[in-house]
């Protein structure tokens, strides 16, 4: 699984997102894992990174 981790809220220039592979989560009872092959970000997105 890969995944844009923020560690900490800064400009966009500054590169706060980065590369992770975290592990893929278990499903628990009555629960589904659900594969994204793709998703977008918004100008919101954007403003959540930098605070």
């Amino acid at each position: 699984m890969r995944a844009m981790v923020l560690s900490a809220q800064a400009p966009v220039e500054t590169s706060p997102l980065a590369w992770a592979d975290p592990p893929v989560p278990e499903p628990g009872p009555g629960e589904i894992l659900v594969r994204v092959t793709a998703c977008a970000a918004c100008r919101t997105d954007i403003h959540v990174v930098e605070g």
